[in-house]
């Protein structure tokens, strides 16, 4: 299994090394770390093309084998947190007296990590998919 770690920019779309996004047998299977710059993606590599033309390529880095690409997303790809009961929040906040305006500021991804830290329900954390 290969795969290509490629930076990019997600104002123009253009991927280092002229990489075209819509190549469909190069797959991102939701790998893309937009909080950094430049931004990050992981595709796949599903034909067996040469890549040797990328070696040595600014903004591109080849990963060869499951485990490269899997400490590749480990390292690029933090985990998310997403609010999925803004009920069972809310009640756990006021069970554990956190008012919900010490959160006023906090981007919502924000509020849910910092929730979800303290251990509060109504929060989870996704982590980026590894290939198996």
């Amino acid at each position: 299994m290969r795969a290509l770690l490629i930076e990019w920019n997600p104002e123009s779309g253009h991927r280092a090394g002229g990489i075209n996004p819509r190549d469909p047998k190069l797959q991102c299977h939701g790998w893309q770390n937009m909080d950094v710059s430049p931004a990050l993606e992981i595709r796949i590599v599903e034909d067996n093309r040469d890549l040797s033309m990328y070696k040595n390529s600014l903004g591109i880095t080849i990963l060869d084998g499951k485990e490269v690409i899997n400490q590749a997303i480990q390292d690029n790809f933090p985990p998310k947190y997403q609010i999925t009961d803004m009920f069972l929040l809310r009640e756990h906040l006021k069970e554990k007296s956190i008012p919900l305006d010490a959160f006023v500021g906090e981007s919502q991804s924000e509020m849910a990590k910092e929730c979800y830290d303290k251990g509060l329900i109504g929060v989870v954390e996704i982590k980026a998919k590894l290939v198996e």
